[in-house]
């Protein structure tokens, strides 16, 4: 992955931009991390936080007019925070931080004037190390020393001056050099040539009234706004004659201190500082649902107590653009945010030893594209995440481990004795062709046999079928050659038919064909279906359900219309949860999350089902399944339209596991073809006639460790045959395996008298394990110690 394809994604993720309060600052302050620990009583910590920002803060903090009250966004519900309070209760009560100055350089830099500007530039040039020379007249701090003590305490202006004589910066007041031989040399000169030629820069504190008197007059002078450089080289500036405010000052002196310092590094003073420009924030904050909060009323903010400062504190919106991060359990798990999470995987693809710890993180995003609905700038971290799968596979660094099932599925629907096309009875071509999809199919073979039977007869027998996995596992699985290989295949059949418009039920397909297969003309079943009567026997069920838009189908607007049509026309009372149509939450299966972190992907339904109370309706056959796994009645339309019967018990029954869909997809071939098409499917290889006692618990355990049925019928018929078997001599229970492909299972049994199993535990793993069978060494030492640890892997 190219750097740019980072560059270009985090571009539209603004969650680091700054708030409005501080984008407006003239110095940056991050008001909102002040008021939160102003607001949780930690006024040291506010102080501390505030002189990271705020040069100076014992005198700025009373002298900012607060541009950032401004421009809070609280504005807008009732009343703006007063920030400006809760600094000044930061700056008056909070304790001051030593400052530690780095080692002292060779730079000396005059400085003239003692206004505000002068000040801060000096604070800022002494933490560097750099030698501050503060040529003044009068008292240190010029007009500041006019200001009424409640705008201005007198302390406060000591304090400032006593840390810059900690920091060593040097003040010499011209009126009382020369005087006498005990008070000095003469004063120097201030014309610009001297000063340079002296210092290795100057800043005019053009905010001093004095310099007017010496020939500075700040109408004279154009400053750069982001170096406050000068038309004359190593010249700094302070505010000009349109920079009357306080705030400018601060910004002046402290951007000039800046300057001045990567000039002494031989850095350019104005590359990378677009941050320090005060204006619009990229940030987008929403304001919906946030409750109103009334400002403290106070006759006098300067007596304010803490606790009323505290209030108003707690008034502060914490502003932040992180309206993809509620919703979706995988940026909750570590509360991220997309761009963070995208830096952390463009990390793991370029690195070049060691282990990709973010392997796992990047499988478990369902791509089910709510974050780039839900970001302002349409920041897509699921279309980040295929991209990166796609490298990481390219470049052979993303074990097949994480989707081998979900392929190895893919493969099995798509095999001669499961997959099948065919033209509607009699014809030999197709209009039209119903591809339902693998997973419909498989779950829900009955029903969706007899949603083809009806589709064919009022489309005047012109319908034909196809039975298949549409590539979409490969898809998601970053498979580049797979998925072309599929669609290859898919696109040779399709011409081979007659080049028929695909009927497709399943959303994730019409996904895949729009991005695999664009030549392939589709459409949707839902809308073909509202075009046509309603099926005989069709009703609803006898309460309102909430239905569901899988999250493959969020853009598919035709599509949502159309499922609520067709119930509307069997009287199925719906309801919208909170969370739907182009915002609809993912059910965990997109983007193979469920096969990646199951128990995460298991959160992705539990957020759905917390948004309603009534049963779901899902016309989407993996997330009514999905909602069925974490116990929340479900049923998929289809069931109103064609399969009704016992609806009610329906409504909350088990959801159907891994097993029953690869023998669902094997009775509806059978079924299809003989009751259709008059056709005997080949036979299937027979297996040996085992009596195979699964319990319940085991057989769960077994699908979330995606181990089938046959997996284990297969082991056990190996055993029989010829083994080897291992013993567990702690429970005399027999222990075999078998390793068909890139993947070893194991099961822990017992043989009853009477010749059946009955089946403990199953388990697989997708390693080479040495010394045992068949997987490398053997040894009596290793398999006794194997069948000793039950097992376990």
């Amino acid at each position: 992955m190219e750097q740019r394809v980072l560059e270009n994604f985090e571009s539209l993720c603004t969650q680091e931009s700054p708030p409005a309060c501080q984008s407006y600052c003239p110095i940056q302050v991050e008001a909102g991390t002040i008021a939160a620990q102003v607001a949780s009583g930690h006024v040291d910590e506010a102080r501390k936080s505030l002189e990271r920002f705020m040069p100076l803060a014992s005198v700025s903090g009373y002298l900012c007019e607060g541009p950032c009250q401004s421009h809070c966004l609280r504005k807008d519900l009732d009343s703006p925070v007063n920030l400006p309070l809760i600094e000044r209760h930061a700056i008056s009560r909070g304790r001051a931080m030593k400052p530690f100055p780095m080692p002292a350089t060779k730079n000396k830099v005059a400085i003239i004037g003692s206004g505000l500007s002068a000040l801060v530039c000096a604070h800022g040039l002494a933490l560097k190390g750099n030698k501050a020379i503060v040529y003044h007249h009068g008292p240190i701090g010029a007009a500041l020393n006019d200001l009424p003590p409640e705008r201005l305490p007198k302390k406060a202006l000591e304090e400032a001056i006593n840390t810059l004589k900690y920091l060593k910066a040097e003040f010499i007041n011209l009126d009382t050099l020369g005087q006498s031989e005990n008070l000095g040399p003469a004063p120097p000169s201030l014309k610009l040539p001297d000063l340079l030629a002296a210092h290795s820069a100057v800043f005019l504190s053009l905010d001093d009234p004095w310099l007017i008197s010496i020939g500075y007059d700040p109408k004279d002078f154009v400053a750069d706004p982001v170096t406050r450089g000068s038309n004359e080289e190593r010249v700094f500036l302070g505010p000009t004659a349109t920079e009357t405010k306080f705030s400018e000052a601060m910004s002046a002196g402290k951007k000039a201190a800046a300057s001045m310092d990567r000039l002494f590094q031989g850095v350019l003073p104005s590359s990378a500082r677009a941050k320090e420009i005060a204006g619009p924030t990229r940030l987008v904050v929403d304001l919906t649902n946030r409750p109103k909060m009334l400002p403290q009323t106070l006759e006098d903010p300067l007596a304010a107590t803490a606790q009323e400062v505290i209030e108003e504190a707690k008034r502060c919106l914490k502003c932040s653009c992180l309206s993809c991060l509620p919703p979706c359990p995988l940026l909750r798990s570590h509360k991220g945010y997309p761009k963070k999470y995208a830096r952390e995987f463009y990390n793991n693809i370029i690195t070049a030893f060691g282990i990709r710890h973010s392997n796992r993180h990047i499988n478990s995003c369902a791509e089910c594209g709510l974050c780039g609905q839900l970001c302002p700038n349409g920041a897509d971290l699921g279309e980040f995440v295929r991209l990166a799968r796609l490298d990481m596979v390219s470049s052979n660094h993303m074990p097949v481990s994480a989707h081998e099932f979900a392929l190895e599925d893919q493969e099995f629907a798509n095999s001669p004795d499961i997959a099948f096309v065919r033209n509607p009875p009699g014809k030999d071509k197709s209009r039209y062709m119903f591809f339902p999809g693998c997973q419909l199919l498989g779950a829900y073979p009955e029903t969706t046999l007899k949603t083809y039977q009806y589709l064919n007869e009022n489309l005047a027998g012109s319908l034909g079928l196809w039975s298949g996995c549409c590539g979409a596992p490969g898809r998601w699985s970053g498979r580049t050659i797979l998925t072309g290989k599929t669609g290859a295949a898919f696109l040779e059949k399709w011409r081979q038919f007659g080049e028929p418009v695909i009927i497709l039920a399943c959303p994730s397909c019409a996904l895949f064909f729009k991005a695999q297969l664009p030549e392939v003309p589709i459409k949707g079943l839902w809308p073909v279906l509202d075009s046509l009567p309603s099926p005989p026997g069709a009703r609803a069920l006898n309460q309102t359900m909430a239905i569901h838009d899988p999250c493959s189908a969020r853009l598919d607007f035709e599509g949502q219309k159309a499922v609520r049509s067709v119930m509307a026309k069997v009287g199925q009372k719906l309801t919208e949860p909170k969370m739907t149509g182009r915002f609809t939450l993912c059910c965990g299966y997109g983007g193979l999350a469920s096969e990646a972190q199951p128990e995460l992907a298991k959160e992705y339904a539990l957020e759905r089902t917390k948004h309603n109370d009534e049963p779901i309706l899902a016309w989407c056959s993996v997330c009514r399944d999905r909602f069925l796994e974490v116990k929340r009645g479900a049923l998929h339309p289809l069931d109103l339209l064609f399969n009704n019967a016992n609806i009610e018990e329906k409504l909350n029954a088990p959801a159907p596991g891994l097993s029953l869909k690869r023998s669902g997809r094997e009775w509806f071939r059978k079924m299809a073809l003989s009751t259709v098409w008059n056709e005997t499917a080949p036979p299937k290889e027979t297996s040996m006639a085992l009596n195979i006692d699964i319990p319940g618990s085991v057989l769960s355990d077994m699908e979330s460790k995606r181990v089938l049925v046959t997996d284990v019928t297969a082991v056990l018929e190996i055993a029989k045959r010829d083994g080897p078997v291992f013993i567990n001599p702690e429970t005399g229970r027999k222990i075999a395996n078998h390793r068909p492909r890139q993947v070893t299972f194991w099961v822990e049994y017992e043989e009853r008298e009477d010749g059946s199993f009955l089946v403990h535990r199953a388990w697989c793993h997708r390693m080479s394990v040495p010394g045992v069978p068949g997987e490398g060494a053997e040894s009596p030492a290793s398999l006794e110690g194997f069948a000793r640890s039950g097992g376990r892997v």
